[in-house]
């Protein structure tokens, strides 16, 4: 069997600290046939030198550079320009194990699957890591199973990472400029398109949560499209796979308390903010049983919506305890 080539993407925003490990990373991979490419979104601070003085140590490496346009953009640019028959995404803040292109290549074809998923390995700010694939076994899922255990990140969750996707799963797909959040909006569709997909638990990918990433900055605006984007990938699901109700409910509620718990650690709130903080009170409460009598409720989740009921300041109060906590 021919080997085929494997395009690995990598958008650059500045991170500087972060990027020589995740470059080295890429660079150690034993996968025999790489394409990497390494799309500077407009970096200030030196982050487009070192891919640029990569690149020139390594013939696989492709460099772009264009005026800041945010992740989407630049992932929509990779993909562009991408020519393997396979593609996989890695954020720059983030690296990989020396094996996981190859891993997540086997999985493709030990299962005859369009796409593969691993597990993520999490280090939090604190330096903690938690292996999101240990309670789980390797397996080829059936299209609607892996859509369940996306929305419930049942060992994955919907990231663009951690996965390997044969390229014309991607024809008519792109990431949602202008969006934040935007693996919300893509990777379910691919999974539609599906047949079944491969998953392996062995946790090949490092995510780095840090400080002033996308998912731990100051609340904006921006943030409300977790709800917008999750109600889209819901309402695909309830088409699709109807005994997915309470799967899908559950999401919903995900969602808002996302948004919600982003809200309750913001230093201020505009008025327009607050008002939208109240209509998803609103929806929360009302809407309790999506939680209170869901076989797939976690403690976590029955606490939540326990303490919200108990009042905004319990919810804000409980949520900061558990944030401080959890990092």
């Amino acid at each position: 069997m021919e080997t085929p080539l494997i395009s690995i993407i990598v958008p650059v925003y500045n991170v500087r600290e972060y990027l020589d490990a995740c470059l080295d990373s890429l660079k150690k991979q034993n996968y025999p046939k790489l394409e990497i490419i390494l799309i500077d979104d407009g970096s200030t601070d030196g982050s487009g030198v070192v891919c640029d003085e990569f690149a020139k140590k390594d013939p696989r490496v492709k460099v772009i550079h264009q005026a800041n346009a945010g992740l989407s953009a630049a992932r929509n640019a990779g993909l562009k320009v991408a020519t393997g028959t396979y593609i996989t995404f890695v954020d720059s803040d983030d690296y990989i194990a020396p094996d996981c292109i190859s891993y997540l290549f086997s999985l493709i074809t030990r299962h005859g699957t369009l796409m593969s998923i691993c597990a993520i390995s999490e280090l939090t700010i604190k330096n903690h890591q938690i292996n999101y694939g240990a309670d789980y076994q390797e397996k080829a899922m059936s299209t609607e199973e892996a859509f369940g255990r996306m929305l419930r990140e049942e060992g994955f969750n919907v990231s663009a990472y951690a996965k390997m996707y044969r390229r014309d799963l991607w024809q008519g797909i792109t990431f949602p400029e202008g969006s934040v959040h935007e693996d919300l909006g893509t990777t379910y569709k691919l999974i539609e398109k599906c047949p079944k997909v491969a998953y392996g638990p062995d946790p090949k990918y490092i995510y780095r949560k840090r400080k002033n990433s996308i998912s731990t900055a100051e609340f904006s605006d921006k943030k409300l499209d977790i709800i917008k984007l999750t109600d889209e990938m819901c309402s695909s699901a309830e088409t699709n796979f109807p005994y997915l109700i309470s799967t899908v409910n559950l999401r919903r509620m995900h969602a808002r308390f996302s948004v919600l718990r982003q809200m309750a650690l913001a230093k201020s709130l505009t008025s327009a903010q607050k008002q939208k903080e109240q209509e998803i009170i609103n929806y929360l409460k009302s809407n309790k049983q999506y939680i209170t009598k869901n076989p797939y409720a976690t403690l976590r989740d029955k606490l939540a919506i326990y303490t919200l009921l108990l009042g905004k300041s319990i919810f804000r109060l409980s949520w900061q305890a558990y944030s401080a906590f959890r990092r």
